[in-house]
């Protein structure tokens, strides 16, 4: 049986600045979470449970294989499909344009900016091994640096909670557990982190919702949670070489994803591990649907280019659906010609219809393929629809 969070009354002082009259309608006290240590509890799961595990396990490893060959030059793209995902469950949306151009040039803010730095998030995370208390730190950090530097890779010192008046924890969905729990609890998730013994989408699901439930940062919790599934993904051998998009398949239904948060808090953690294996399956569909249509894309594209068959304009044509945003010094470096060489062959490709150009500073060009940047947009709206690869 797996142990459910319990709760402990405490006394609740607020900082934040408030008039009088609004000081004593304050609370005296309120519940916070008691969230108990997992790191040597038995993980007992059905033998229908099971067998679903097994099959998205077959499923996930065939798919990462496929990183290999067809896949693997679509995985830049795949992974930042993934954090426009993730980012979309927290409620935070924009164009694959506009977050292409707060990661490349930083001309962007608001959400873009956010998204962007989600982006960074997970291609760290997608190389990360198992890591120790500082290196969630760390993640973090990369998460927040630019957005909220104050609080970024900084465990919160303050209570924090989900739903209910922005004053006070009183009537909230839930209340993480006293920031003096923090250090006790983060030690025990590293090392339940580096279990062995567990199946590697239950591993990843009780991770995610362990984190979720200690909520140790100010904010950022949930696109941080949602990269350390990819790192336990990894350490397990299933996302070697690229990212399975499961916040994508997650976005399917949120309602359900904190329906299960809420459970594995009970106590029950059938129906986060139901979850994920549910996810895992479809996410292999997004994957594979996003890698079909690129492929087709590109295809179109060698009717449309005008060059000499050993022109650079076709490597260029290779790059961009893997950066769908260049500008003429980006192209050099990536395909090692000259930067006029590289306006030569972007110009060449503008001609031909697939790419268009607009200043993205003052003093800054840059070229940008449509279709792809159309394509991202797709797979974040489709990873919205039930039922839909």
């Amino acid at each position: 049986m797996w142990p459910a969070v319990e709760m402990e009354e405490l006394t609740w002082t607020s900082h934040a600045p408030m008039s009088r009259r609004a000081r004593a309608k304050q609370p005296a006290t309120y519940e916070s979470a008691l969230v108990p240590a997992i790191a040597s509890e038995a993980v007992e799961l059905s033998p229908v449970l099971l067998t679903k595990l097994e099959q998205a396990t077959v499923a996930a490893a065939r798919f990462d294989a496929e990183h290999a060959g067809a896949i693997l030059p679509f995985a830049p793209l795949l992974l930042r499909g993934e954090s426009f995902a993730s980012s979309r469950i927290e409620q935070l949306s924009s164009t694959a344009r506009h977050i292409f151009e707060a990661e490349v040039f930083g001309s962007a803010s608001g959400n873009a900016d956010l998204i962007a730095a989600n982006t960074a998030l997970m291609r760290a995370a997608s190389r990360q091994e198992v890591p120790d208390v500082a290196a969630l730190a760390t993640l973090h950090e990369i998460l927040l640096s630019r957005s909220a530097p104050a609080i970024a890779g900084k465990f919160r010192t303050e209570p924090v909670w989900i739903g209910g008046p922005d004053a006070h924890p009183v009537g909230a969905l839930f209340v993480p557990p006293h920031q003096r729990h923090l250090e006790r609890l983060l030690t025990d998730l590293v090392e339940f982190l580096h279990r062995t013994d567990i199946p590697a989408l239950a591993h990843a699901a009780l991770t995610h919702a362990q984190f979720e439930t200690i909520h140790p940062f100010a904010d950022g919790n949930g696109r941080t949670g949602r990269a350390l599934i990819h790192i336990v993904l990894r350490a397990h051998g299933l996302a070697v070489n690229g990212i399975l998009p499961l916040s994508a398949a997650l976005l399917r239904d949120t309602s359900t994803y904190f329906a299960a948060l809420d459970a594995y808090r009970d106590g029950n953690i059938a129906p986060i591990v139901a979850l994920f294996a549910d996810a895992a399956l479809h996410a292999t569909e997004l994957g594979r649907g996003l890698a079909t249509q690129l492929t087709q894309l590109r295809a179109d594209w060698n009717d449309e280019i005008s060059a000499r068959r050993d022109a650079v304009d076709w490597k260029l044509a290779d790059f961009l659906l893997r950066q769908p945003l260049v500008d003429a010094a980006m192209v050099a470096e990536e395909l090692d010609v000259t930067p006029a060489n590289a306006r030569r062959a972007l110009e060449r490709l503008e001609h031909d219809g697939i790419i268009v150009s607009a200043q993205v500073t003052k003093k800054k060009r840059a070229w940008r393929a449509p279709e792809v940047l159309e394509l991202l947009d797709e797979f974040a709206d489709a990873a919205r629809r039930p039922g839909l690869g």
